[in-house]
């Protein structure tokens, strides 16, 4: 293992660390304050930390394995890519299972002060962290810290919406807003899994392309 790579594999795990501590303290009390004031931004947004949280104990563990046996570190970069592709998945399918329900039935979300200090202080976290975990993922060849990146990116956006959302609602009584919110966060995590699987369907038949002609 070179210099530069085992400095860069260090950032990745304080990276991921972070991820881990801001998500446990802020997505928890994210979640609880979304669904206490039935908003589904806000909701989104702290699921999305969480997911984040996830994925980022299976990167800590990811880069662990390759700084003790770096001839595991395309195995584990593959389990800790699904991973977080699942987590994509899981966010695209609960957001728009609740956004449309909350759709159809008119609910109305409410706001608190937790609520619009929670978004507000996860947008200023995340933003960075999430920018600061796709260059080092790029630079690490890390299709799951890259993705774990989109996850800090997502949680960022769903933040800031969600205090879009409640200001367009009490401003003007746009009760869906924070719901078409909610839905549109949800495409974005469906296409941001699928990317992924496609990058990951590639990267095996490159493989398995290389295995082949090695044997020939």
């Amino acid at each position: 293992m070179t210099c530069d790579r085992g400095q860069l594999l260090h950032r990745a795990l304080q990276l991921s660390w972070l991820s881990v501590i801001f998500g446990a303290l802020s997505g928890t009390v994210s979640v609880g304050s979304g669904l206490i004031a039935g908003s589904l931004g806000v909701l989104a947004s702290g699921m999305s930390v969480l997911a984040d949280m996830t994925s980022s104990i299976v990167l800590v563990w990811r880069f662990r394995v390759e700084r003790s046996d770096p001839e595991r570190a395309e195995r584990v970069e593959r389990i800790a890519t699904r991973v977080v592709s699942t987590l994509l998945v899981l966010i695209a399918v609960v957001l728009a299972i609740e956004s449309i329900i909350a759709l159809l039935s008119g609910s109305h979300p409410g706001s608190g002060t937790v609520t619009v200090i929670v978004s507000a202080v996860s947008f200023v976290v995340l933003v960075p962290l999430a920018g600061a975990k796709r260059a080092t993922g790029t630079a690490l060849g890390s299709r799951a810290l890259r993705g774990d990146g989109m996850l800090s990116a997502i949680g960022a956006g769903t933040a800031l919406f969600a205090l879009i959302g409640l200001v367009l609602f009490h401003l003007f009584g746009w009760w869906w807003a924070d719901r078409a919110v909610a839905l549109a966060i949800a495409a974005v995590a469906a296409y941001q899994a699928r990317a992924m699987a496609v990058v990951e369907e590639e990267a095996e038949e490159e493989e398995i392309e290389g295995a082949a002609a090695d044997e020939e």
